[in-house]
């Protein structure tokens, strides 16, 4: 395993200490290992262009060894063709030398033959001649075996010079021949030795090389690490900062809410109490009317727990409550659209018309200070100043804001204060 570069293992260590820490460091760590990535590229860079000049260089060495191995198999064809030749000159130098020796073995007979009659001419000089023609005979015979002892030995001479010849030319061929052969592999060893220097450097380089790559996908690897953990952190920040807008625009909404509520219950509150205010005011007109004169049958006291309803068909929605907020002083009642509403015993019209927050409004007044009041209805039949009597109708019920539909609102008042209808009226629905 190759050894880490310190310059890296201290990246790696701030990547591990310093990022979950604060944001500034870690850029700063970040730029760092940028510049060191940026840095090693650089020399990854570098050495990929030396591997490559020295691979061409490298080629090129190749390319010349091929050529002297081309070159030393023509040279070693070459001897091989001198030696074959070296061979057949061989051969015919056995041949010549056996020629030789033939020619020197006739050559030897013939010499013996001749030695005798040398020696017997050299002690006799002639003196054992019989007669000229014998003599004659005898120096031509003489003469023809010197000539063909003449023959043989030049024969041998000329056989001997040409192998002779023949020997030293093919010896300095194949002497040619290997000094440049041995040059040629001098040159193989040379380049051999050149090539085997150039692939272990080519060896360092990419050795090298790879130790600068490994060292750069660390350093990546870190620098990614990082970027994760960084954006990591941005987006916890961010989703902290969200969490706290979010916050505070749901407690401003909660401000404003409870702002709304308190501004709609005070609006209501006021409204309720201009409200209860005008019709206190009216009802304190009602008062300054003359009471009618109610006969004793039909005076209201009497009424208690058996008087009639003011619509045949209605259901109680909206019990009385004077305690609530707003106060209920009377109940809401849901009625069909146009259902006839009547008066719930005798009594005179002191108000016909509209009332603010009611609508139409019918007001009666009954006599020993008891009033009744019908709200919300569609249309009026009686006049100011009217008396009617018990059951006869005084309008139709019209639209009840809080019940979303056609209702009634009935009061009971005695001495300007309300009191609940269930004591009076003959039965809840």
């Amino acid at each position: 395993m190759r050894s880490i570069p310190l310059r890296l293992v201290l990246a790696l260590l701030i990547c591990c200490i310093v990022v979950p820490a604060v944001g500034a460091p870690a850029a700063f760590a970040k730029k760092d290992l940028k510049q060191q990535a940026s840095s090693t590229k650089a020399d990854v860079k570098r050495l990929t262009e030396q591997e490559r000049t020295l691979h061409k260089d490298l080629a090129g060495i190749e390319d010349d060894m091929d050529a002297l191995e081309k070159k030393i198999a023509g040279q070693e064809k070459k001897l091989a063709g001198l030696e074959k030749e070296e061979a057949a000159i061989g051969e015919k130098r056995d041949a010549l030398e056996a020629r030789r020796k033939e020619t020197a073995k006739e050559l030897t007979v013939l010499l013996r033959k001749l030695w005798p009659i040398h020696v017997l001419n050299k002690t006799q000089r002639g003196r054992a001649m019989e007669s000229w023609d014998q003599a004659d005979r005898e120096f031509t015979w003489l003469a023809a075996i010197y000539k063909r002892v003449g023959v043989k030995m030049e024969d041998i001479r000329e056989q001997n010079a040409a192998l002779e010849a023949t020997m030293q030319e093919q010896k300095k061929a194949a002497d040619q021949a290997r000094a440049e052969l041995a040059a040629v592999n001098q040159d193989k060893d040379r380049l051999l030795e050149h090539k085997l220097d150039f692939n272990r450097r080519i060896a360092e380089v990419r050795k090298e090389k790879l130790s600068k790559e490994e060292e750069l996908d660390q350093v990546l690897a870190a620098i990614q690490k990082m970027e994760y953990k960084l954006r990591r952190e941005a987006e916890r920040k961010a989703e902290e900062a969200r969490q706290k807008k979010e916050a505070e625009e749901a407690r401003k909404a909660e401000i404003a809410r409870k702002a709304e509520e308190a501004r709609k219950k005070a609006e209501a509150e006021r409204l309720a109490e201009k409200k209860t205010a005008k019709v206190e005011q009216a009802r304190a007109k009602f008062t300054l009317m003359p009471m009618p004169s109610v006969p004793p049958k039909k005076a209201v006291g009497g009424l208690k727990g058996r008087m009639p309803w003011p619509v045949e068909r209605g259901n109680v929605r909206i019990g009385f409550k004077a305690s609530a907020n707003p106060p209920h002083r009377g109940v809401g009642l849901a009625v069909h659209e146009g259902e006839p509403v009547r008066a719930v015993a005798f009594g005179k019209v002191v108000h016909t018309d509209t009332m603010r927050g009611y609508g139409k409004v019918v007001v009666l007044v009954h006599g020993e200070e008891y009033y009744s009041l019908y709200a919300y209805l569609a249309e009026t039949k009686v006049d100011l100043g009217e008396e009617v009597e018990a059951g006869q109708e005084i309008g139709t019920a019209g639209y009840f804001p809080e019940l979303k539909g056609p209702g009634l609102y009935f009061e009971l008042r005695f001495h300007q204060k309300a009191i609940n209808p269930k004591a009076w009226l003959a039965s809840l629905k």
